[in-house]
């Protein structure tokens, strides 16, 4: 019997770091893990993890020593669980194929469909997907007019998480929730990423809903849905308690329309606001 590939997995101070590992652990693969944080990092802590190295910080040189490590350690899978990482093991995709590396996840001109919510909503709007209504000001007075219109409180969304600027990637502001508008100036300056400005959006009440889908390009083969149950801030947040539910079929159709038109390639979530 073949022995199965080692595998890299990347931001391993993440709980999805852990729950890969733990995942492939389990399944007989050989497990390591990195992290750019100082200290050992929670997915280093499993069981199934055989060794981990630190990154100094996340740029494409720094990558290019965890993959000299990496080779040495017989690797042959690299998972990158993060935006950034994603970014980073692409910008050398081919250097990590001639090390023997497999990177798993896509290549840029699919991923940067899904990082650039900009990118993200024309598509979905082509679809016929319902969205927010979201706009796109290059000024703070457009903000304030925008803001104004939109009615409080809005939201206030960097274009994309960690967006790559040659050898380095931006740190991820994430989304600020603005209720007035004497914090609408603060929301927008920090979130600015060079020529982009951040997306203004309304807000929508309601009850958070992902449905998972992995798929071969462009087609879904396996399918899986979650409701939300606690968010970190009631305001608006990511979810700290979810529960598996059955899959809508009004979502899961609107969801085939948009990996479909992106032509996705692996495994993806699509959220939904059940208004």
């Amino acid at each position: 019997m073949s022995r199965l590939p080692a595998v890299l997995i990347t931001d391993g101070h993440t709980i999805q770091a852990l729950a890969c590992a733990r995942s492939l652990g389990r399944a007989g693969y050989d497990v390591f893990v990195t992290t750019h944080y100082r200290h050992r990092p929670l997915a280093a802590w499993s069981r199934y993890s055989r060794g981990w190295f630190r990154l100094p910080d996340q740029t494409t040189k720094d990558y290019a020593e965890l993959r000299t490590w990496a080779r040495g350690q017989g690797v042959q899978i690299v998972l990158p669980i993060t935006e950034a990482a994603c970014l980073l093991c692409n910008a050398e995709r081919d250097a990590w194929v001639t090390a023997g590396i497999t990177v798993g996840c896509g290549p840029d001109a699919m991923l940067l469909q899904a990082f650039d919510k900009a990118k993200t909503l024309e598509i979905a709007r082509r679809c016929g997907l319902a969205c927010p209504d979201t706009r796109s000001p290059d000024s703070l007075e457009g903000y304030r007019a925008a803001a104004s219109e939109l009615g409080y409180p809005v939201l206030v969304k960097p274009r994309s998480s960690n967006p790559r600027m040659g050898a380095m990637v931006l740190p991820d502001r994430g989304v600020a929730y603005v209720d007035d508008p004497s914090a609408l100036v603060a929301a927008v300056a920090p979130r600015r990423q060079r020529r982009h400005w951040p997306l203004l959006q309304q807000c929508i009440p309601g009850v958070g809903k992902g449905v998972f889908a992995l798929c071969d390009h462009g087609e879904p083969v396996a399918w899986f849905a979650h409701e939300r149950l606690r968010d970190v801030r009631p305001s608006g947040s990511g979810s700290s308690l979810r529960r598996s539910t059955a899959l809508d079929p009004e979502l899961r159709a609107a969801s085939e329309k948009l990996l479909r038109a992106m032509q996705w390639h692996g495994p993806a979530m699509v959220e939904f606001r059940d208004d």
